[in-house]
C-alpha cells in the first residue's frame, strides 16, 4: 500500500475550505441584514416614506455640483437596503430632466444590477438555494442556454427589478450576457420613468403637474418595449423549437 499525503491533505482540506466559504456566506448575509435594519429604523425613526425619502434625495441631488456622483452611488447600492428602483429612476428624472436623467439613471442601474448580481452569486447561493434551483431547473437551463436573450424579456416583462439580479447569480448565468440583456431590457423603462419624473415638479406635493409631451414620449416607449419583449419571446420559443425538433 502507498500513502499519498498529498491526496489525504488535499482531502482534510476540502471541509476545512467549505467552512470557511460558509462562515463568510453568513457574515455577508449578516451584514447585509444590518444595513436593511439600519435603513428601516431610520425611515421609520423620521416617519418617512419612500417618496419623501426620493423627494429629500431630489432637492440634494439638483442644488450640488455633485449630484449626479450622489445618484449614481445611491443607486448603485441600492438593492443593498431594497429601495425601489422606479422610485429612484423618477428621482433622476425630476432631479436631472429627460436627458441627463436617462444618462446618469442608465450608468446607475447598471452598476446596481452588477451589485444585485453580486449578492445573488456570492450571498444567496449555498445548499438550500441549490435545492430550490433544482425544483425550477428546466427554466434554469432554457435562461442559461439564452442569458442575453431571457435577461432582456425578464426586463421588458417589468418583473421584480432586483429580483432578477439576485436571481441570476444565484443561478450563474454569465456575467456579461446578463448585464448586456439588462441593458437593452431596462432602456425602454428607464427612459419612459425617467421622462415621467422630468414631466412633474415633486413627488409628494399633492397632484402633480404633467409636461403632456413628455410624459407621452414615456408612455410610447414603455408600449415600445412591451412589443419588443413579445418579439423576443416568440424569437426564444421558435429557437427552442428548432433545437428539439431539427
Amino acid at each position: 500500500m502507498v500513502d499519498d499525503p498529498i491526496g489525504v491533505a488535499e482531502t482534510m482540506a476540502e471541509p476545512a475550505a467549505s467552512r470557511r466559504r460558509s462562515i463568510q456566506r453568513w457574515l455577508a448575509v449578516a451584514v447585509w441584514a444590518a444595513l436593511i435594519g439600519g435603513y428601516l429604523y431610520y425611515m421609520r425613526s423620521r416617519g418617512l416614506t419612500a417618496l419623501q425619502a426620493a423627494e429629500e434625495l431630489r432637492a440634494i441631488l439638483a442644488d450640488n455640483w455633485w449630484g449626479p456622483a450622489l445618484y449614481i452611488a445611491a443607486y448603485a447600492v441600492r438593492p443593498l437596503v431594497l429601495f425601489p428602483a422606479t422610485v429612484l429612476t423618477i428621482v433622476g428624472g425630476l432631479a436631472f430632466g429627460l436627458g441627463w436623467g436617462t444618462v446618469w439613471t442608465v450608468v446607475a442601474s447598471n452598476l446596481s444590477t452588477a451589485v444585485a448580481y453580486a449578492v445573488g452569486r456570492y450571498v444567496l447561493s449555498g445548499p438550500a438555494a441549490e435545492r430550490i434551483v433544482a425544483l425550477i431547473g428546466s427554466l434554469v437551463q432554457r435562461a442559461r442556454r439564452n442569458p442575453f436573450e431571457a435577461t432582456a424579456i425578464m426586463r421588458l416583462l417589468y418583473l421584480p427589478y432586483d429580483a432578477v439580479g439576485y436571481g441570476a447569480g444565484l443561478i450563474r448565468l454569465p456575467f456579461l450576457p446578463f448585464l448586456a440583456g439588462s441593458f437593452l431590457g431596462t432602456l425602454p423603462g428607464t427612459v419612459a420613468f425617467v421622462g415621467f419624473g422630468a414631466s412633474v415638479e415633486s413627488l409628494d406635493e399633492g397632484a402633480p403637474s404633467f409636461d403632456l409631451r413628455v410624459l407621452a414620449a414615456s408612455v410610447a416607449l414603455a408600449l415600445a418595449g412591451s412589443l419588443l419583449s413579445r418579439f423576443l419571446k416568440a424569437r426564444s420559443t421558435e429557437s427552442e423549437t428548432t433545437c428539439q425538433h431539427p
